[in-house]
């Protein structure tokens, strides 16, 4: 197998999905950005550049034969129409796009920005598969501090009950659409096995870590305000909120057998992630 490029190289998935890889005997090349440190394991390619910079984002694709775009930001469509034009000019055989549950029904701002990759991609007519991940199960740490400080956990979420996913098996996922084949032209939903609430979540990290623990639901304004002051840029903190907003109307977002059946295993449960990671929140 020739090389595969992978984006967003130092985030949740990819990292995990590059060692995946690598273990695998695959030449992989991580595209990181200028300041990014990533620690990947041995005879993984680096390459520094920014997908704003079709040049560069070229030079990235030569000799690749497969691609996993994986992107974010308020500016996604633009950084992904780069490297979708780019893979076309390569003749790339297969391109797996890290999408997001539901981005096909294009009811919230993050939904409809890849959603927009998407359509670019079914226009390019390059061999494609989308994957469309449930909210990361790895989110929840970032309430260690909160729950290091005093025991409640403050978010916007209200009711809203999701299927989320613990980002190994969204990797594992990656590393056999990219290495078997079958998967051309399939977008798969990709779920963790039970929809839980914030409130559900955060108490089973309670029980985990031997600590009673509370959920208080705040205003919307309140936690935007707080994404904001933690550096969260104002434009990806609204798609925040919009997102948030649409999943409370939605209630409980259903789960998916889709990691299960592509796997042959269950998908992971948030407990065992937490057990996992029990350092970040005591």
């Amino acid at each position: 197998m020739s090389k595969i490029l992978v984006t967003g190289a130092t985030g949740n998935v990819a990292t995990r999905l590059i060692k995946r890889l690598a273990a695998r005997g695959v030449e992989v090349r991580a595209f990181v950005r200028a300041g990014e440190k990533g620690k990947f394991p041995a005879g993984v390619e680096t390459f520094v550049g920014d997908l704003a910079d079709r040049e560069r984002v070229r030079a990235a694709l030569e000799g690749v034969s497969k691609v996993y775009l994986l992107t974010a930001g308020t500016g996604l469509a633009s950084l992904e129409a780069n490297v979708i034009a780019a893979a076309a000019a390569e003749k790339v055989e297969h391109l797996v796009k890290h999408s997001v549950q539901g981005a096909q029904y294009e009811a919230a701002l993050f939904g409809r920005w890849h959603r927009a990759g998407e359509k670019q991609i079914e226009q390019s007519e390059l061999p494609f598969t989308f994957l469309r991940p449930a909210s990361f199960a790895s989110n929840a740490l970032i309430w260690g501090g909160m729950i290091k400080a005093g025991g409640t956990v403050y978010g916007p979420f209200g009711e809203a009950a999701l299927p989320v996913i613990d980002p190994e098996d969204i990797a594992a996922v990656a590393e056999k659409v990219l290495t078997e084949p079958g998967h051309t032209g399939k977008a798969y939903e990709l779920t963790g096995p039970a929809s839980l609430t914030t409130a559900e979540q955060v108490e089973i990290i309670g029980k985990v870590i031997g600590k009673p623990l509370s959920y208080v639901n705040v205003p919307d304004e309140a936690a935007r305000k707080s994404m904001v002051e933690m550096g969260m840029p104002a434009g990806f903190a609204d798609a925040m909120i919009d997102l948030v907003k649409v999943l409370r109307g939605m209630g409980t977002i259903p789960t998916s057998p889709s990691v299960a059946e592509l796997l042959g295993r269950p998908a992971g449960a948030f407990e065992a992630f937490i057990r996992a990671n029990t350092a970040a929140f005591q």
